[in-house]
């Protein structure tokens, strides 16, 4: 397994595990998650030009990605409940994805984990994640991975998603 900051040749990669992971694991589940064209391949190139994409690959197959991105996220700014730290310096964990064909196998909670080495290696006190309501899985995932659900906060387009927060 290897994981690596992503460059735009990932980017097919990354958005046909997106829709894999849409068809085979938020629609059956009835998961509003990532409405349509969301995320986008712009989305990606930002990211990565941004070094906040990474992918984490086994062999040649792609088995996950996520947008580690540091500082504020104004959709955080507001929240119905309570975070656990308060200020702008956090690690914000988005566009979090697993192959469906990997899922079960641990490799969601290691892929996570590198939010804690970029939180460590920077000098980050925390990190915060949100997502669907109906997304159990992602939501087991957060609370095996030591985060603390804190409330719900509301995306720019006011749909709500749960929110938590994990102080290191």
């Amino acid at each position: 397994m290897k994981v690596r900051p992503a460059s735009k040749p990932d980017i097919p990669a990354i958005l046909g595990c997106v829709r894999r992971i849409k068809n085979e694991y938020f629609e059956p589940k009835n998961i509003n998650q990532w409405g349509e064209g969301y995320p986008s391949r712009e989305i990606f190139a930002e990211d990565a030009d941004k070094k906040a994409l990474y992918v984490m690959y086994m062999g040649e197959v792609l088995v996950g990605f996520g947008s580690f991105i540091i500082g504020a996220d104004p959709t955080y700014s507001e929240i119905e409940g309570e975070w656990k730290t308060e200020g702008e310096n956090y690690l914000v964990v988005h566009r979090f994805g697993i192959n469906p064909d990997w899922h079960g196998m641990g490799f969601g909670k290691a892929l996570m984990g590198l939010a804690d080495k970029i939180c460590e290696v920077k000098k980050i006190p925390s990190i915060r994640v949100d997502t669907h309501e109906d997304n159990i899985g992602m939501q087991k995932l957060l609370e095996k991975c030591g985060f603390e659900k804190c409330g719900i906060i509301h995306l720019e387009n006011g749909d709500p998603r749960v929110a938590y927060e994990k102080v290191l």
